[in-house]
């Protein structure tokens, strides 16, 4: 009777924890490297443009994380697992890898330069 309850007790415990989150898959999506300072104040404006490459790579030099901006979905990741994260700034990219929605991060697993980033700085358009 005791091994009964201990195991009915078992079984609706296990049926009540939520099953682990589904790890990230794997995606390829199109966009280029930025610092999250950066990033964020072109991801607020209107139009989604790469920052200049000599004040991205300052501010990752300052300690700023750096991102990857997805400028289709209007987002950006926060870059895990990618040392040359620098040598690919100022470049249109091809990544591959894998996205964390929830957390907003991306674990990069290949990187194809497809060519330079039109830069523009961060004055807003004329009208």
């Amino acid at each position: 009777m005791i091994r009964m309850s201990l195991l009915s007790i078992a079984f609706t415990a296990l049926a009540v924890i939520p099953p682990s989150p589904r790890p990230g898959t794997v995606v390829t999506v199109n966009g280029w490297f930025s610092d999250k300072a950066c990033a964020a104040a072109k991801l607020a404006g209107e139009q989604v443009t790469p920052n200049g490459t000599a004040c991205v790579k300052k501010c990752l030099d300052e300690g700023v994380t750096p991102v990857f901006v997805d400028p289709k979905a209007r987002a950006m990741y926060e870059v895990k697992d990618h040392a040359s994260v620098k040598d690919d700034v100022g470049f249109y990219l091809e990544l591959t890898g894998v996205v964390d929605e929830k957390a907003k991060t991306v674990s990069v697993r290949s990187v194809k330069r497809l060519g330079d980033v039109i830069q523009m700085c961060a004055r807003p358009a004329k009208k």
